[in-house]
Parts: C-alpha cells; sequence; structure tokens
C-alpha cells in the first residue's frame, strides 16, 4: 500500500478514535441520569447532553459524582456546563449555586481547571469564571425571558467597530470556533461596508436567555479600548455578540486562554440564539449550534500546542506554534517532517537542516493540524489548532 495512503488512513482511523473517546469530555448535570434529565429537567439542557453523549462521544457526569470524589477529573480533558432553565432569575441562580457552588464542587472543578483543564460554559452557565475567579464583572447583559413566536432569524456577528467614523474594525470571522459554519450573510454596516452574521436560530418560539458581559464599564461603547482593554488584561479573545451590533458592545461568545493560576482554557457561549431545542419545531439553524459547539470541545479537547507553549511554563516541546510560524527545536538534522490539514492534504513536507528550524504558516487557514516527524527510527505525531 503506498504509504501516504497507508498514513492518511491512519490519520483517520486516529481522529476516529479521538471523537469516540468518551473519557475526553464530559456534560456535567444536575440530575443523576440522562434519562432523569429527559424526563424531569429542561428540553435544551436535555438536547445538549444528548447530542454530547451520542453524537459527539462525551459522557454524561452527574454533579453528585463530583461531590462525592467517586469519579477523577482528571479523567477529562474538557468539562462542559449548559444550565439553560425556564424560570425567573432568582430560581435559577438558586439552582446554580446549590450545585457548583457547594464547596466540594467548586473546589474539584476550581482545581481542575487551575490545573489545566478545560472548561465549555453556556447560557447561565457562563458566570462561572466568575465564581471561580477568573473574572472580576457580574454578568451585566442578561435575560431570563420566556420568549414567544416570532419571524426573526437571529444571528451571531463576530465583529465590532463597524459604525461609521469607528476608529477600528474587529473581525473574528476567521476564527477555528467558526469553521464550518454555513448559511452565512453578509451585511451591510454602518461604515458602508459588508460584514458577516452566522445564524444560529431561525423563526419560530424562541427564549429569551442572555447572560454575558459588556466589559470595560468605565469605557463607552464606541470606545475601542472597551475590547482592547478586556482582551489585554484579562488574556481574552472576544468572539461573538448580537448581530445588530456595531460598536464595541458585548462579548457574547469568548475564550478564556490560561492566565495566573488558571492554566485551563475557558470557552462561555452566553448568547440567547444559542438555543438547543427550539419549542415550535426543528431549528432551521440547528447545525450551526451544534457545529459552534463541536469546535469548541475540540478545541478543549484536543492538545493545543501554541497554548501549552505560550501559557504553561512547566510544558517543554520540541515543536513551539506561535503567531504565525512553527519552531522546531533540538531535532536531529536530518530529521523529516509532514504537515497535515484535517483533511488529510498535506500542507507541507521538508526536513531540518539546522537545529532550529522556523516554519511560516500564515497561508494557513484555520484549523486543526496534524505534524508527523521522523527522527531516526522514532516517528511521532503531534496535533495543533492554528487561528488566524
Amino acid at each position: 500500500m503506498n504509504k501516504k495512503l497507508l498514513f492518511f488512513l491512519t490519520f483517520l482511523f486516529c481522529i476516529k478514535l479521538i471523537n469516540a473517546q468518551p473519557s475526553k469530555v464530559a456534560f456535567v448535570s444536575t440530575f443523576a441520569t440522562l434519562n432523569d434529565l429527559q424526563n424531569s429537567g429542561d428540553d435544551d439542557e436535555y438536547a445538549a447532553a444528548n447530542w454530547l453523549v451520542n453524537t459527539y462521544g462525551g459522557v454524561f457526569v452527574p454533579v453528585s459524582q463530583i461531590k462525592n470524589s467517586t469519579i477523577d477529573l482528571s479523567d477529562y480533558k474538557a468539562l462542559w456546563i449548559h444550565f439553560d432553565r425556564q424560570s425567573d432569575e432568582t430560581t435559577i441562580n438558586n439552582e446554580f449555586v446549590a450545585a457548583f457552588l457547594d464547596a466540594d464542587v467548586k473546589t474539584a472543578i476550581s482545581n481542575f481547571y487551575k490545573s489545566g483543564g478545560n472548561l465549555l460554559l453556556s447560557t447561565f452557565a457562563t458566570r462561572y469564571v466568575v465564581d471561580l475567579g477568573r473574572y472580576d464583572l457580574l454578568n451585566n447583559i442578561t435575560g431570563f425571558g420566556n420568549g414567544g413566536n416570532n419571524d426573526d432569524t437571529w444571528y451571531i456577528s463576530p465583529t465590532w467597530g463597524t459604525f461609521s467614523g469607528a476608529p477600528e474594525v474587529f473581525n473574528r470571522f476567521t476564527d477555528s470556533l467558526y469553521v464550518g459554519m454555513t448559511g452565512v450573510e453578509y451585511v451591510m454596516k454602518g461604515n458602508g461596508n459588508s460584514y458577516p452574521s452566522i445564524p444560529l436560530i431561525g423563526s419560530g418560539w424562541k427564549e429569551d436567555h442572555n447572560y454575558f458581559w459588556n466589559p470595560q464599564p468605565d469605557k463607552a461603547n464606541d470606545d475601542k479600548y472597551k475590547m482592547i482593554d478586556f482582551e489585554n488584561n484579562w488574556n481574552t479573545n472576544s468572539l461573538g455578540t448580537w448581530g445588530h451590533v456595531e460598536d464595541y458592545c458585548g462579548t457574547a461568545i469568548t475564550r478564556w486562554n490560561p492566565k495566573d493560576d488558571f492554566n485551563g482554557k475557558a470557552i462561555t457561549i452566553g448568547i440567547a440564539a444559542y438555543e438547543w431545542n427550539q419549542n415550535s419545531g426543528t431549528n432551521e439553524f440547528q447545525s450551526n449550534i451544534e457545529r459552534l459547539t463541536k469546535n469548541a470541545l475540540d478545541e478543549l479537547s484536543f492538545e493545543d500546542l501554541s497554548t501549552q507553549t505560550l501559557y504553561r511554563e512547566k510544558y517543554i516541546s520540541k515543536i513551539v506554534v506561535k503567531n504565525q510560524s512553527v519552531l522546531f527545536k533540538n531535532f536531529s538534522e536530518g530529521a523529516k517532517v509532514n504537515i497535515y490539514s484535517i483533511e488529510g492534504q498535506i500542507m507541507s513536507s521538508f526536513i531540518i537542516s539546522e537545529s532550529q528550524y522556523t516554519l511560516n504558516i500564515s497561508n494557513f487557514n484555520s484549523g486543526l493540524y496534524l505534524i508527523e516527524t521522523y527522527e531516526g527510527n522514532n516517528k511521532s505525531i503531534h496535533k495543533f489548532i492554528y487561528s488566524l
């Protein structure tokens, strides 16, 4: 068999195994079982958990098992807490506090996060980055409405600063979180240019559950430093806001990169359009809900060399992904390197001729890549996520 074909088949097999390993990602629930959640819980929480277990390949973990120390969180690469319920603000907050701010549970998840474990926190669970001490501003864009019928499509906007006269445009559409999104529309904004809007939920009944931040409240919404200071001060990436926003208001989808004691990464999704089960029927953009979640979990559950190299001081690697380059260091001369895209396309192939070799990857698209190295009789495969 052709060697390249053999590697590609091995590559596909490895990816299949990676996606199927239930120990990679856990859905943490206040219910004892998935059946209990289906029978007695919220339809959106059940839809999310059911997809994670039966489509993505994760496992269902009752929060009681964390409290009772009957599971070892270090067995998991990422935890997903999706807390989305139809009730009043006080009841929802009390239920979250009782489950996730329990001293034993909070300590266990905090230790997991600080030790390098990753978190996906969605809808009313976004608050956990504050509860755990990663951020100091309480969610100040909130909505607990039961919703209603309307014909609108609700969108994510990955852009800020598109109003007429805005000092700077921030466009995050090329981020790996948005790979594979469909139905994207280009909408003309106040500055006369068109920018992408990503649909998440179509016509029909929509709940109105928002739980995110308008950061840096000392800055006006038309001040670009509202966004710049938030990202620089807190080591974050603002990735999405309401579809109609043209100024610098709101970070509804946020990546919280490792910072200080928190060696793990978190992604928060707190926008109302992120509704897992549309009550009036099938959401025509359900595939975008699922793809957005898959992209987030893939990022949080795969080894990310760039994150490890930049933020974990104790991590030592022979491969450093930084900015738009890959540095290969301490390889023996004559080592062979192949880089493949997630689709199996070979992106680069070369022989290392010196102790340190730098490869420019500025022409790569955002996405997941595999690096295959041959050094003598030793072969290794490394994964990294590249984001423009």
